[in-house]
């Protein structure tokens, strides 16, 4: 059984950690009605149209069974759900699978650009004071963002902005820090998380 998903129903297009809790709903509704056939197809107006979002969605598409290439016949019967408040009811029942090796390896997903909720983003000196933490623990260590910083003392940190190889880095390290965003959410929901997930929330006195 597939479903639409059309902009009416989930609200409007989902990014990164929506998608991630749009995967909780396809669980949840096939636990509900004992049936692993059901899957959502998400139109492309139902999607938040940035390339990285386009990019996780096809991602998604090749590596788990939740969605579907191909149009159902039926759109989903929701109005303006809430997916966030619908996972709060459930509890997270998606899992997404890792098949890759890890690695001593620690990769940093700062947040700096959080248009709502801005309480999310870090200040520069959480960053700084990160990777100072961390300069000498793991044979490899990855700053992942969408676009580069100036001014950061690296310490021996290399930076990484490729959208995909970033998901591959979360993939393969054992090490993740990251803030309350969608990179956080989708290494939470892997069946092999990484063994260490720290996340901050810039916090103001």
């Amino acid at each position: 059984m597939i479903y639409n998903i059309v902009p009416p129903c989930l609200g409007g297009g989902s990014r990164n950690g929506d998608l991630v809790a749009v995967c909780n709903i396809v669980e949840y509704l096939r636990q509900l009605n004992g049936n692993n056939d059901i899957k959502f197809h998400m139109v492309p107006e139902a999607i938040n149209q940035s390339d990285y979002v386009k990019k996780f969605y096809e991602y998604l598409l090749e590596t788990s069974d939740y969605f579907s290439k191909e149009k159902g016949d039926i759109n989903l019967p929701w109005r303006n759900v809430n997916i966030w408040d619908f996972r709060a009811i459930t509890g997270d029942l998606v899992t997404l699978k890792n098949t890759k090796e890890q690695k001593n390896k620690i990769v940093i997903f700062p947040l700096f650009d959080a248009p709502y909720n801005v309480y999310r983003n870090w200040s520069f000196d959480l960053l700084q004071q990160i990777l100072k933490e961390n300069e000498n623990k793991f044979e490899e260590k990855y700053i992942c963002l969408i676009h580069p910083i100036q001014g950061l003392d690296l310490c021996g940190f290399e930076i990484s902005t490729d959208f995909m190889t970033n998901i591959e880095h979360i993939l393969t390290c054992n090490t993740f820090i990251g803030g309350a965003t969608g990179t956080s959410i989708f290494a939470s929901a892997l069946d092999r998380p990484p063994e260490n997930l720290i996340y901050y929330i810039q916090v103001e006195d």
